[in-house]
């Protein structure tokens, strides 16, 4: 992935300088002087709570629940960890909503009487709500929020993970960070070469998680108009405070049959995230024999018909008619239904009928 940098000049020598997001520290390469950068985010990392032995058990162990006779001819690659980042940025809404709030009057009227009628013999009436609009009043309403939220630093869709932004609804299933929380066991990353893994580079800067992050407290200030009409509102978003916070995940890939499969595992818990197996052919064979004895079961009970002349009847008018077109009409669409799923089973055939972790 490419880096994202900011130009900068050295203090000492005027040299340019590249500093990569989430630096809080750098050597110039025209004077060798080491520079701190003290408004520089701060930089976190959740360590992986697993190893490549961890990740071939749990790849081994999808493997064999998927399709067992597939375990001994994979060749399984070395897993490699990857630290992928992920913005933390925490921020205050404040503002006011102006609208107008409609007033309604609620009543109630009788809507059905049944007098006397009653198997007691009492009268018994039903009533229903009714509100009716009666004015309006101006109203303001003070916004006042406070929060952090997590959005995605580098696109991880090539894995088959989905990234978190402010536009996202849902977090992402089965990771730790989610939507607006972190996980424990933060430790501050100090130096990456310390640090088993390859650690990816953000490739959305901080201008633009703070332009997400406003609007995602936007949209939750938004809300403290809700039923008013007319509305106008009036929102600032302040006091960011930053962090870039890096997340293990393994991926691994493996061979059968000359076929590539990748697995992602997730390094805080061991489980695999994201991936594709090949799966059993049992599923295409049972298909299949259900098809041939849907068949077997049809063919013979519906030729016994139709020479049996079971199929004709007679009309009200005294004639004499025949079931058999429509016979022979559901018996097209069987056909082509059963021609177009053997084609769908030729095809599964034809990609090794993968198994999809999602």
């Amino acid at each position: 992935m490419n880096n994202v940098t900011v130009a900068l000049t050295c203090p000492c020598c005027a040299g340019p300088l590249s500093i990569r997001e989430g630096d809080t520290h750098t050597v110039c390469p025209s004077c060798s002087g080491s520079l701190l950068l003290p408004n520089a985010v701060r930089r976190y990392v959740l360590p992986s709570n697993v190893t490549g032995i961890d990740v071939l058990r749990s790849v081994r162990r999808e493997l064999k629940g998927v399709n067992s006779r597939s375990i001994e001819s994979a060749r399984v690659s070395k897993p490699v960890l990857y630290y992928v980042p992920f913005w933390h940025c925490s921020a205050q809404a404040n503002g006011y909503v102006l609208g107008v709030e409609p007033v309604y009057h609620e009543s109630e009227i009788p809507t059905v009487s049944y007098e006397g009628q009653s198997p007691t013999g009492y009268s018994v009436s039903v009533t229903r709500k009714i509100k009716t609009r009666t004015g309006s009043n101006a109203v303001e309403r003070e916004i006042q929020l406070s929060g952090s939220v997590n959005i995605s630093a580098a696109d991880l869709e090539p894995l088959g993970i989905p990234s978190l932004s402010a536009d996202s609804q849902l977090s992402i299933q089965g990771l730790d960070i989610q939507r607006t929380a972190l996980p424990d066991g933060l430790e501050v990353l100090k130096d990456e070469g310390s640090r088993e893994g390859v650690f990816v580079d953000p490739l959305v800067t901080v201008a633009d998680a703070h332009a997400q992050t406003a609007r995602y407290f936007s949209r939750l200030g938004s809300g403290a108009g809700f039923g008013l009409e007319e509305r106008w509102e009036f929102i600032v978003i302040s006091g960011y405070r930053d962090a870039l916070v890096y997340y293990p995940l393994w991926i691994t890939d493996f061979r059968i049959d000359a076929r590539s499969y990748q697995v992602v595992v997730d390094g805080r818990s061991g489980s695999v995230l994201r991936g594709r197996f090949p799966s059993s052919a049992r599923d295409r064979k049972i298909i299949t024999v259900a098809a041939a004895l849907l068949w077997a079961g049809i063919l013979p009970y519906t030729t016994n018909m139709i020479f049996s002349g079971k199929l004709n009847y007679s009309t009200p008018s005294g004639g004499q008619s025949s079931c058999l077109p429509i016979v022979i009409l559901i018996l097209t669409a069987l056909a082509y239904g059963t021609w177009h799923l053997l084609k769908i089973l030729g095809r599964l055939t034809g990609r090794g009928n993968d198994h999809v972790i999602y």
